[in-house]
């Protein structure tokens, strides 16, 4: 039996993404059947957010004792997995802040940071091309909301121009990152910074978002990819693909069962 949706996501912008989420067991919501969407987001609640998301980071540093996380923090242990995994850091003086909401920009650059994107060559004109406030992103965060954007995970809503960088992140917007960082369907791509619109007659069983010029697309039971033309470049054929990520897809090819 599936849970209950949440009561109050129905006319929410990432209801869809919210609801993908919720199924696939990396986000709950309050006693109350709620969800919040709207609610302002802390560093401990997007550290355990991250956690659950990324469950298989690998550790890339030692753990650190914050001054203001004890050992009996609700959030611990979250904050000791994505820290020594390179998601989050604390401040000069040895504190997280673990109650301070985090800035739309902070969780970005947590993402970047924690999933190793590689930083692009021209970032200050990535940012004048796609954010008519670019001028507000702070210099420390350039690069990578630059990596970011290229990888279509900003999402901004309303308005797809305006990046807000210094405003508190909704519980709504971590919940659009995560579905756009785990290529998990569901943000309206209206909101994508960068996503363009291809009309391609329906001919798919399944489709997903482009990613370098190149969209996975279902047959039957067989993946394949197309151009942003709709043409075919490599035909249905495998049991499993991924999206294309710096030029190259895993797929995956099962053996015929015996009878």
């Amino acid at each position: 039996m599936n849970d209950p949706i949440f009561s109050d996501i129905q006319n929410h912008w990432a209801q869809e993404c919210i609801k993908q989420l919720q199924a696939r067991n990396l986000i709950s919501g309050y006693p109350d059947g709620t969800f919040r969407p709207n609610a302002q987001v802390t560093r401990a609640e997007f550290a355990a957010l991250v956690r659950k998301a990324f469950p298989n980071t690998v550790p890339i540093r030692n753990a650190i004792n914050f001054v203001d996380v004890p050992s009996s923090h609700w959030a611990y242990q979250a904050i000791q997995v994505v820290y020594r995994a390179g998601f989050l850091s604390g401040y000069p003086d040895r504190t997280f802040k673990p109650s301070q909401p985090i800035p739309r920009v902070q969780a970005l650059v947590a993402l970047v940071s924690g999933l190793k994107y590689g930083a692009p060559t021209n970032p200050s004109e990535i940012l004048k091309k796609y954010f008519e406030d670019a001028a507000q992103i702070p210099n420390y965060a350039i690069g990578a909301i630059a990596s970011a954007t290229e990888k279509y995970l900003v999402v901004n809503y309303p308005n797809v121009r305006r990046f807000n960088p210094n405003q508190n992140a909704t519980r709504g917007e971590i919940a659009a990152l995560i579905c756009r960082a785990l290529s998990i369907p569901g943000v309206p791509l209206q909101y994508i910074p960068g996503m363009e619109f291809v009309v391609i007659q329906p001919q798919f069983d399944e489709a997903e978002a482009f990613s370098e010029g190149l969209a996975r697309v279902k047959i039957a039971d067989k993946w394949g990819y197309i151009d942003k033309t709709g043409k075919l470049v490599i035909s249905p054929q495998f049991d499993e693909a991924d999206a294309f990520s710096e030029g190259v897809a895993l797929v995956r090819q099962y053996a015929p069962k015996r009878q």
